[in-house]
């Protein structure tokens, strides 16, 4: 059983080994594998010929975990989706603090803004599993985009989508205190994240205690301290390496 004082495994901090600064992903080369793509959101409603065209310009690559594939502030002549693994997507601020944006799952791609607009990485983009990912350039990717018109479509329903949860972040951090944060990130990383299981919800993405901290604009300790409180009234449970909702409507009612 994991110490309830240290929040068990998530209280681990984890820190990044960077790679070669390369828009040419770090990692071990592979052959894309063309039935991984049909499952992809962005190429939904693709048929067979144009799924092969899309697997001649996929670069795939193998990166370990805790790896940085994207640096923010650096140029960005590529276009990324994810295909296996889960990646955090972070910023730093001007205090030199790392603040997690969103956590990445397998079907979600990231880089499509420095692509477009020719602009600096806004944001850096590390594993927090070993993954596989597909690069695309920007000249093929602007390409196919012009060629797929339902690409854009999708590009437009994802950007807002994060916008909106950039906005609900920036909202939280101004009006809600630390247990309300904290309930929303867990119910948003279910929603995202979870298996259903006879003891709730298990959130099956593993963050560290820091990595939570960075996402609700807290400190480790504090985020150590109220998950344990949540453990203490049965709201959810940490027994094992992975959290368990227990009643997501006890945390429903700290958000509403």
């Amino acid at each position: 059983m994991p110490d309830r004082r240290t929040g068990g495994a998530l209280g681990v901090a984890v820190t990044c080994s960077p790679v070669p600064r390369s828009e040419q992903a770090p990692g071990e080369h592979a052959r894309m594998d063309l039935s991984v793509l049909r499952k992809i959101p962005l190429f939904a409603g693709f048929d067979d010929e144009q799924i092969a065209e899309v697997g001649k310009l996929v670069q795939t690559r193998r990166v370990p975990k805790h790896q940085i594939i994207v640096y923010e502030g650096d140029p960005g002549d590529s276009f990324y989706i994810l295909l296996k693994g889960s990646v955090a997507v972070s910023h730093m601020t001007g205090e030199g603090k790392e603040t997690i944006l969103s956590i990445l799952k397998e079907g979600d791609f990231f880089g499509e803004m420095a692509v477009l607009d020719s602009s600096l990485r806004s944001a850096s983009v590390k594993t927090l599993s070993d993954v596989e990912v597909g690069l695309v350039t920007r000249a093929d990717f602007l390409d196919l985009l012009g060629k797929n018109p339902s690409i854009g479509r999708s590009l437009v329903i994802a950007l807002s989508e994060r916008l909106r949860e950039a906005n609900q972040q920036i909202a939280a951090s101004a009006y809600q205190d630390i247990r309300s944060r904290l309930a929303a990130l867990l119910l948003k990383l279910a929603e995202k994240f979870g298996e259903k299981t006879t003891d709730g919800t298990r959130i099956t993405q593993r963050l560290t205690n820091q990595e939570m901290a960075s996402m609700v604009g807290t400190t480790r300790e504090t985020v150590n301290r109220t998950l344990n409180k949540f453990w203490d009234e049965q709201v959810i449970d940490m027994r094992t390496a992975f959290i368990v909702i227990k009643d997501a409507d006890a945390l429903g009612k700290l958000i509403e």
